[in-house]
């Protein structure tokens, strides 16, 4: 197919559309004019999308400046901190192993990580109990092992004293498989990758995911002299409402310009990327596991992986222990019909713009955000740098362009 590449860029604003075809040329047109719109409105200094479906259109949007009220403007090559964006990496990563068989989806996985597999379950008065069922990659990839996020997904026990804890993990809060908590289950998942690949989470990326998929700007470690492209971040306050301010890291995010290079590499959240990275990523999973490089994973391996695997488990976890907290406020993004798959949400509810039941969506700590909608044949992501996480800004905005897409690309 021949591709038209039409790019405009100012300060504020640009668009690449790729594909050759009035339909393109018009989703070009009303992206453009929707967007100015929506930003004209908005205090997001700079945000990124783009869109893709399994046709071959593309449509990119760019709006603001890498540092924040500077002219250096954002590109779908800077670089944001995608944080849980991470968490679909480290489940391809999981599954390729799962495909060579070096690991089962329901193995006993004390064999790999008996660190883990020691920690206690806490009960609310403090008391420490074993468990009694293991732990499998299928309860770390669904988010069922019983890890959260301590303070941000769910609340400790009052009694618990962290001085004396002696584990690699905060205590686990329910026996695996017993109910869902969002939090450290796809960070042991990448522990189990560097344990059974016998290859750190930075280098097996690296050899058997981004160099098939041509992914070059996709870090933990971001280069020195590639720091330049990190995106700016902000904040506006635990309860989103007040003025965006510029800052520089917070006890979630790293500082743009990192004094120590990582070593533990976080397979939960730990990733720097860039939109047209990132997209790769997307495009890769839409045409279910293939790429110009090669075939990362088996057409079956990833319809296993959109299938729910979590059955009637509920996504909003009951108990003293559960407290969504700053980072982890999920409404509107989960709800009663949400299920999960073995690397991200399952949305069960259709919504307005065109996007069916049943496609794949997650996002990242800063308002990033994306979603697979294999019904659909579309694939699209966003990207902001700002708190707190699942704010209506980027929300918006994300909606808006994609539904312009669907309108002229849905099959």
């Amino acid at each position: 197919m021949k591709k038209l590449h039409l790019t405009i860029i100012a300060f504020a604003l640009g668009i690449t559309v790729l594909g050759a075809s009035s339909s393109v040329e018009k989703a070009h047109k009303e992206v453009r004019e929707v967007m100015a719109d929506a930003m004209a409105e908005s205090d997001l200094p700079s945000v990124v999308a783009i869109a893709i479906n399994s046709k071959g259109h593309r449509i990119e949007y760019a709006y603001g400046g890498v540092n924040w009220g500077k002219s250096d403007p954002v590109k779908t090559s800077s670089i944001f901190r995608i944080h849980s964006m991470t968490k679909i990496v480290t489940s391809i990563a999981a599954m390729q192993l799962v495909e060579q068989g070096k690991v089962e989806l329901d193995q006993d996985l004390s064999e790999f990580l008996p660190e883990m597999a020691k920690i206690p379950i806490m009960k609310e008065n403090g008391e420490f109990v074993e468990p009694k069922s293991a732990i499998t990659l299928r309860h770390l990839l669904t988010h069922t092992a019983g890890f959260g996020y301590p303070n941000r997904t769910y609340k400790l026990s009052e009694n618990f004293d962290a001085s004396e804890w002696k584990y690699k993990d905060f205590p686990r809060q329910f026996e695996s498989g017993s109910q869902f908590l969002y939090g450290t289950n796809t960070d042991w998942a990448g522990k189990l990758v560097e344990k059974v690949s016998g290859m750190t989470l930075d280098r097996y990326f690296k050899k058997k995911i981004f160099k098939p998929l041509g992914i070059k700007s996709t870090y933990f470690n971001v280069p020195k002299k590639e720091q330049k492209r990190i995106v700016s971040m902000g904040n506006r306050g635990v309860d989103g409402k007040g003025d965006l301010k510029e800052i520089d890291g917070d006890e979630v995010s790293p500082s743009r310009y990192p004094k120590e290079k990582v070593k533990n590499f976080s397979g939960g959240g730990g990733l720097f990327s860039t939109p047209s990275d990132f997209t790769k990523i997307l495009q890769c999973m839409l045409d279910h596991g293939a790429c110009k490089g090669g075939r990362i994973l088996k057409k079956e391996t990833i319809e296993l992986m959109m299938q729910n695997h979590i059955g009637d488990i509920s996504l909003n976890p009951e108990g003293w222990h559960y407290d969504p907290g700053s980072c982890c406020n999920f409404n509107g993004i989960m709800d009663k019909d949400s299920k999960w798959g073995l690397a991200t949400l399952i949305d069960n509810t259709p919504e307005s713009y065109g996007r069916k039941k049943g496609a794949l969506v997650w996002g990242g700590y800063l308002n990033t955000y994306f979603y697979i909608d294999y019904k659909s044949g579309i694939a699209a992501s966003i990207y902001s740098q700002h708190l707190p996480f699942n704010h209506p800004e980027t929300i918006s905005l994300f909606e808006k362009f994609s539904e312009v897409f669907y309108k002229n690309f849905k099959k």
